[in-house]
């Protein structure tokens, strides 16, 4: 007998809810339909594989990233929250592999990121704000994430179970004033704003190098990306009850306490496995082309390749370059995230470089950038700017008092690639 599954897919930005289609599962097959209504709207939420000049869409579930088209599979998180999802299916006596790709989606209800959301969770939506202690959640965040317990508190598999990336993070709602956090899922109170916060590690680890400065080095990579022109969200570091640094951004998908913006991914958008290297700095130079229609755009994607490779920033996979449409269906690129020293697979990237993962020559740069119509002028002009702006690694390291068995080797990087 074959299993069939459907889910309600919805529009939530900032007005009223409106259906988009319907999203279903038939034995190894997932099928979309568009509702009519918003066909008539014409807003192209995913305009390369779900096109609005097509109403019914079918895919094989073997040849989708976590059996979603992409732009579903974009609302299901990484790595960390998909441990914390994992354990509370299995609490309430349900196997991994028994979670469908629907059941995923049908649990973060209202919570996925971006604008939209899906009907009939598994469980309640939790609309209620809890005070968060930065310490206490970041050490049991820490003890799931290393596998010293088993099960997540209600509080962390509410705040943690939707963010992507590997790290351990959680959503939550600073207030104006900085020093009041709350759970920070959907509408906040008066006074809040949405962050997305990135635990630090207590110490270093195989994996987590960098250990309790793992949030000082995101803060200064951003400083520094801001400094050579890239547009970053509004970061800032929250210290913790034992002193311990965390890095904070302010959520770009959601532009005040109640509104949301439709948020998409290179890897979501093009059908990219973000689990490979699946894509090059050029393809995603010629599309912010067909995207966003802006040159503006395309210099300041040909500016963050610049910025990964010089800053040795390796874990640049498709999921970790982001789009947002706004609700008169203009694209244009997110700011930029996940900026950070990371040493990738084998010390190569995953975006690559007209083919190439590491050891990149200027030459090669200037060819990307010739594939989206910048000239050689601008271009070096742009590698100066990125190049300059990383002058500024060693002194704030020494202003953020980071020690220098953590800094020294990323600096001997960045110089080698130079």
């Amino acid at each position: 007998m074959s299993r069939f599954q459907e889910i309600n897919v919805l529009y939530s930005g900032n007005s009223p809810e409106e259906q988009v289609g319907l999203l279903a599962i038939s034995g190894q097959k997932v099928l979309f339909e568009y509702d009519q209504a918003w066909i008539k709207k014409g807003l192209q939420l995913s305009p390369r594989h779900l096109p609005t000049t097509q109403s019914r869409f079918q895919f094989e579930i073997s040849r989708l990233y976590n059996g979603l088209p992409g732009l579903f599979a974009d609302s299901l998180p990484d790595g960390w929250g998909m441990l914390i999802m994992d354990r509370l299916f299995l609490n309430n006596g349900i196997r991994r592999d028994n979670i469908s790709p629907l059941d995923r989606l049908a649990y973060l209800g209202t919570n996925a990121m971006g604008a939209l959301i899906y009907q009939h969770m598994l469980q309640k939506d939790d609309q209620s704000d809890e005070a968060v202690q930065i310490g206490v959640i970041a050490q049991e965040a820490l003890k799931l994430y290393e596998g010293d317990i088993e099960e997540a508190s209600r509080l962390l598999s509410k705040i943690g179970g939707s963010p992507g990336g590997a790290r351990p993070k959680g959503l939550i709602g600073i207030s104006d004033c900085g020093t009041r956090f709350i759970s920070g899922l959907n509408a906040l109170p008066v006074g809040y704003s949405h962050w997305l916060i990135k635990f630090s590690g207590l110490k270093p680890t195989q994996h987590r190098t960098l250990g309790p400065y793992e949030g000082v080095i995101e803060y200064i990579y951003l400083k520094m990306a801001e400094t050579a022109g890239i547009t970053v969200p509004e970061y800032r570091l929250i210290t913790d009850e034992s002193g311990i640094q965390h890095i904070a951004v302010r959520r770009f998908d959601r532009p005040n306490r109640t509104d949301r913006i439709h948020a998409a991914t290179a890897a979501g958008l093009l059908h990219a496995d973000p689990g490979t290297p699946s894509i090059d700095y050029s393809d995603l130079i010629k599309w912010a082309w067909v995207l966003t229609k802006d040159s503006r755009s395309v210099e300041e994607q040909f500016r963050r390749a610049v910025f990964n490779y010089s800053a040795v920033n390796r874990d640049d996979h498709a999921k970790n370059h982001g789009y947002l449409m706004d609700s008169t269906g203009r694209w244009y690129l997110s700011p930029a995230y996940d900026l950070t020293y990371s040493t990738g697979p084998g010390g190569e990237h995953w975006t690559s470089y007209l083919g190439e993962g590491k050891n990149v020559p200027c030459k090669t740069f200037l060819k990307i950038a010739q594939s989206g119509l910048i000239n050689e002028r601008t271009a070096n002009e742009i590698i100066d700017q990125v190049w300059t702006a990383l002058e500024q690694f060693s002194v704030l390291c020494k202003d953020f008092n980071v020690p220098s068995k953590y800094s020294s080797p990323i600096l001997e990087e960045m110089i080698r690639v130079k």
